[in-house]
């Protein structure tokens, strides 16, 4: 049974809990970078971000028979994933709070730069843009974990509010009142700084 590459195809139970694990690298493979991208948006730290996604996929092959196939293998991969972050950000809560005024090293910077996507015409496309990375970056950090992963997943990754729900367990209507106010927190702090907020609603 050869695994799907593709994230947005669904693997069936009986095929997830049979995945051998030269099958299960292959999923590796697949999604790697981005459980990376997600974790270093999310931790803002690469040590931490790389640590976390061996973390994420041991994970995911020992609890490859819980996986019930309500959403794609990618969409469960992110839902490990955040909840990895959560509980990093708890249990390293002082040194969450003083990456929140800056970063680290240049190299933070420069890495979480090159995982956003590039400006495009679009305005959640407009967020990558490298001249107000650093200040969207300062805003973000301060929002309570589950906002900020709502507002990363929904703009870094431009998952639907759908995929959102699933990969983070919540209702539909649950993720737009997190991004709703994520939105309205970073705006704020956007302005305060002296930059204007082009972030849309959806």
């Amino acid at each position: 049974m050869a695994a799907s590459a593709d994230p947005s195809i669904a693997l069936s139970p009986n095929a997830a809990a049979g995945l051998t694990r030269g099958e299960f690298d292959e999923i590796v493979r697949a999604h790697q970078r981005r459980i990376y991208r997600v974790l270093l948006g999310l931790v803002r730290d690469t040590d931490a971000a790389g640590t976390l996604t061996q973390e994420c996929f041991f994970r995911a092959y020992r609890n490859r028979k819980s996986f019930r196939g309500q959403s794609s293998i990618g969409t469960w991969l992110v839902r490990i994933a955040v909840n990895l972050a959560i509980d990093h950000a708890r249990s390293r809560r002082n040194s969450f709070w003083r990456r929140m005024f800056g970063w680290s090293n240049r190299e933070d910077a420069a890495a979480a730069a090159e995982a956003l996507p590039d400006p495009a015409a679009s305005p959640e496309q407009q967020l990558g843009a490298r001249e107000e990375l650093q200040a969207i970056w300062s805003a973000v950090d301060q929002l309570p974990p589950r906002q900020r992963a709502v507002f990363l997943l929904r703009f870094a990754e431009e998952m639907t509010l759908e995929e959102i729900a699933q990969a983070m367990t919540l209702e539909v209507g649950t993720v737009k009142a997190h991004l709703s106010r994520a939105l309205t927190a970073v705006r704020k702090r956007l302005k305060e700084m002296g930059h204007h907020a082009r972030t849309s609603n959806q």
